[in-house]
């Protein structure tokens, strides 16, 4: 098969992302600002009701919904739900994030939390593969992927403050790290330790 025949037998058009993603957090959105039942609701392309149900149930697994208490159609938040609607991340990381605090280790998982939202910014070019994993591995934590983006982000927090803004974009760059991948991360924890000061 060719580009062009591979081309021509692709669909014209990307399918609409509300098809694509998980719905709890479209749910718990909607729900939070009382948009009503998702599978009433009228979207142009509405997803499949086995996306929905698999939506509800995550969102009721998470402790974020419960049956309304009036006996209507659509569930309502839990105190839960309402606090984790407030966060800018997936359900299953805000809860994540939410339950930390009473682990003591809030800052570590908004780190991870934060990280796991974003595109990584660990580079890997082909032609420098080799290179890279071997600066990379410095961040590795023996049992956890996960520690690792906290070593990665502890390295990243020390040397910005000693550096120039400029001094620090090039060693992301000689370090094999997207600058602004990691201005992104810095932005979404910030996000986070901001609002969830206040849930």
């Amino acid at each position: 098969m060719n580009l062009g025949d591979d081309f021509a037998a692709r669909e014209p058009f990307t399918e609409p992302e509300i098809l694509r993603t998980n719905l709890a957090s479209v749910i718990l959105q909607m729900t939070a600002i009382g948009l009503g039942d998702v599978s009433s609701f009228p979207f142009l392309d509405p997803p499949e009701a086995r996306s929905i149900r698999d939506g509800y149930a995550l969102l009721e697994e998470l402790g974020a919904i419960e049956d309304s208490a009036d006996g209507g159609a659509a569930p309502q938040l839990t105190s839960m739900g309402r606090r984790l609607a407030r966060l800018p991340l997936d359900p299953q990381l805000g809860r994540m994030v939410l339950e930390a605090d009473r682990h003591g280790c809030t800052r570590e998982v908004m780190v991870i939390a934060a990280a796991l939202s974003i595109q990584d910014p660990r580079e890997r070019p082909a032609e420098h593969r080799a290179a890279a994993d071997e600066l990379h591995r410095r961040f590795d934590v023996p049992g956890s992927d996960f520690l690792g983006f906290v070593k990665l982000w502890d390295h990243l927090r020390e040397q910005q403050q000693q550096l120039t803004n400029s001094q620090f974009r090039r060693l992301c760059r000689t370090e094999y790290l997207h600058y602004l991948r990691v201005r992104e991360w810095q932005d979404l924890f910030s996000q986070l330790r901001q609002v969830a000061g206040q849930v």
